[in-house]
């Protein structure tokens, strides 16, 4: 079978959709779907089996019922469902939602994660870079504030016209990765690289609204088109439950190594 690594206008759907997984990629752990209710809402239950499942709020707003309670998701606001539990996701108007999973040997608890609360936070909210590679980098949930196995997700932004995740850094040994374009209105664009080589780039591609790119391996980072930003929602999961579930951990492209700040 053969893998597919860009995925396009991911957006577009009604209802639960899983978008990327082990079956359709060479990702072994991430998994990435959306669920979009439209104008009229909708609700819709979630079973988590053996996957631990963060839930991350891209436009609208709504609700999701576990653990016995009731939180209220705005743009940006996250909820990690632990493994073996249920969720009922509801709203009474537009809520689009990623959801991103792996699997999960142990079950942690039902974790809330309000976006106002991110950014008062200098660990987690922060201008990482320098022009023309600046950005803001959010982390929804990390290693810091929510216990989880394998996944790490949040959102970056770039300056006007610049890079994004500079230098060019690799984590294939100890996360895989996805990159969500979001915020981005037509006829904003960026381009995403990745490439294990060089001098002969395997993936170097425009990405808008919506558009996903899993990252099983090489060095990985884009660019805005002038006069406009990058925005993603970026999506780890640890190959090595909670050993490897560190967002620092990377390898830099040697030929740019010690040149650039990359958080």
């Amino acid at each position: 079978m053969s893998h597919a690594w860009l995925f396009r206008g991911t957006h577009r759907v009604q209802g639960r959709k899983r978008i990327i997984h082990q079956y359709n990629t060479g990702l072994e752990f991430l998994r990435y779907g959306r669920i979009v209710f439209g104008e009229k809402g909708g609700q819709i239950e979630v079973d988590s089996l053996d996957e631990e499942i963060g839930f991350v709020c891209l436009r609208g707003s709504g609700t999701i019922e576990a653990g016995g309670k009731r939180y209220s998701l705005g743009k940006y606001d996250a909820l990690y469902l632990p493994r073996e539990s249920r969720c009922a996701i509801s709203s009474n108007g537009t809520f689009d939602l990623a959801e991103v999973a792996a699997p999960s040997s142990k079950r942690f608890p039902v974790q809330f994660v309000r976006f106002e609360e991110i950014l008062k936070d200098p660990d987690l909210a922060k201008e990482a870079g320098f022009q023309p590679y600046a950005r803001k980098l959010h982390t929804l949930i990390g290693e810091k504030n929510v216990q989880a196995s394998r996944l790490l997700a949040g959102v970056t932004f770039s300056k006007d016209g610049n890079w994004t995740s500079w230098p060019p850094h690799d984590h294939s040994k100890e996360k895989e990765e996805i990159y969500l374009y979001i915020d981005m209105p037509s006829p904003n664009f960026s381009i995403h690289l990745n490439y294990t080589d060089y001098r002969d780039m395997e993936m170097v591609v425009p990405v808008w609204e919506g558009d996903a790119v899993a990252i099983k391996k090489g060095y990985h980072y884009n660019v805005a088109s002038p006069g406009t930003s990058t925005g993603f929602l970026w999506m780890m999961a640890a190959i090595r439950e909670e050993k490897d579930r560190v967002f620092t951990q990377v390898t830099v492209q040697p030929e740019f190594d010690g040149r650039f700040k990359l958080f």
